[in-house]
């Protein structure tokens, strides 16, 4: 039985503070949350949060060093913090721009209240979780209070098994032959192409930036059931899925902003790939566990292309990245790469798209009524995403960014830009 191993290299980025020459994860943490009406009894949150631990040992884990590097070790119980503040707009705004004493645990939660509302706020150590299995997690912990609400008595199978890192599952994936002929592109600078244009850096060191505890930002755009409906629809009528819609709206809309005003740009879009889909059995979603990776697709973008065109060409890349395993070849190869000390890039990316896709309401008490729910993940300097998910069949488009880096103007036309033509379609 596996309770003890090692911290992987994939991971690791997420546990070592590499300082200014690594990415920006270091103890990055994954928010997600769920507004209600009504007030959730904190005894019972704190039972369903225990239950959770002892359902999935990684969120027991203690990180400690071994021989060989870091360790993450189970425990046989722990009480994750549950911490009750008042407010919620702001309070939450404050929250996802803090990071949490994760030596206490890898899995902390809040309660803020404000009147006959409350929002339920779970926060992960990235490192052992994405924002798929993040929100199975919400959903499970919303399943285990909801039935100790009504009186019953919960009792999930204690697991105490750690479930191996993506990268070690991969590993063998490939011929060594084949990821050892990536690794000499990489060192040899192979296929790098002129920088892709971005949004101007306006943010940075500019005077009356936002305080530390509001760097991150968050701006939600929800949609009706209707509208929602009415949306998809308009995407099938343009013979794209909602989120290849949004990808090119949101290239477009990035377009739109950077000079010169006319004749193609090239734009990089970074995606997030979920590998739990990429092995063979896939992993369900109630692994926890951190199986992110990043894609990029590069393209022109014209000032006056359409948007479904933009979503339709990024989408077939996409799709071909995917059946030549892309995402899976280059990771290996970066880490690889990483540990025979040579440098790998940081793509450059113009914007990110983050496909969340269809996820189910979770039910709660039946004297409780769900508003909504959603979730974040920001770290210094990241570049923008607009993330895009169905949340109990509401849509919502929500653009993420660090204020310190991005000015609020350039932003502001950008979410104006989306919530006018996702409004417009939806009408047609």
């Amino acid at each position: 039985m596996t309770r003890q191993r090692p911290v992987s290299p994939f991971e690791s980025v997420y546990f070592l503070d590499l300082g200014p020459a690594g990415l920006p994860l270091y103890d990055m943490p994954e928010f997600v949350e769920s507004l209600v009406r009504g007030r959730p009894d904190p005894a019972l949150m704190r039972r369903a949060l225990v239950l959770l631990t002892e359902h999935h040992p990684i969120l027991r884990c203690e990180v400690t060093s071994g021989e060989e590097g870091l360790l993450l070790r189970v425990r046989d119980r722990i009480e994750p913090p549950l911490t009750v503040l008042d407010g919620i707009e702001e309070t939450y705004a404050e929250l996802i721009n803090s990071r949490p004493d994760w030596t206490e645990s890898l899995v902390h939660a809040w309660l803020l209240t404000d009147g006959e509302r409350s929002q339920v706020v779970l926060g992960i150590h990235h490192g052992i979780a994405d924002g798929r299995s993040a929100f199975a997690l919400l959903d499970e912990f919303w399943r285990y209070y909801t039935a100790l609400a009504a009186g019953a008595d919960p009792a999930p199978e204690r697991r105490e098994e750690l479930s191996p890192a993506i990268d070690t599952r991969l590993a063998g994936s490939f011929p060594d032959a084949e990821i050892d002929a990536l690794v000499d592109a990489i060192a040899q600078g192979a296929g790098a192409e002129a920088k892709p244009a971005t949004l101007p850096t306006e943010g940075v060191g500019r005077p009356g930036r936002p305080a530390a505890t509001r760097r991150f930002a968050v701006d939600r755009l929800e949609f009706g059931p209707e509208t929602t409906q009415a949306v998809v629809a308009a995407a099938r009528t343009r013979g794209v899925t909602v989120n290849s819609l949004v990808t090119g709206l949101v290239l477009t809309a990035v377009r739109a902003q950077l000079a010169p005003k006319h004749g193609p740009l090239t734009l990089t879009c970074g995606h997030g790939v979920d590998l739990r889909t990429r092995l063979t059995p896939e992993l369900p979603l109630s692994t926890v566990l951190n199986c992110i990776t990043g894609l990029q697709t590069t393209l022109a973008v014209g000032h006056d292309d359409l948007p479904e065109t933009v979503g339709r060409t990024v989408a077939d890349q996409v799709a071909g990245a995917l059946a030549r395993r892309d995402p899976e070849r280059f990771l290996l190869a970066a880490l690889r790469a990483g540990a025979r000390g040579i440098a790998v890039p940081v793509p450059v990316v113009s914007y990110g798209i983050s496909n969340v896709g269809r996820i189910p309401a979770h039910p709660v008490p039946e004297h409780m009524e769900l508003l909504r729910f959603g979730g974040t993940a920001n770290a210094p300097g990241m570049p923008p995403k607009t993330g895009v998910a169905s949340f109990g069949g509401r849509l919502l488009v929500q653009n993420e960014y660090d204020t310190w880096t991005y000015g609020p103007e350039q932003m502001r036309r950008l979410r104006e830009t989306l919530h006018a033509t996702l409004t417009d379609l939806a009408i047609e």
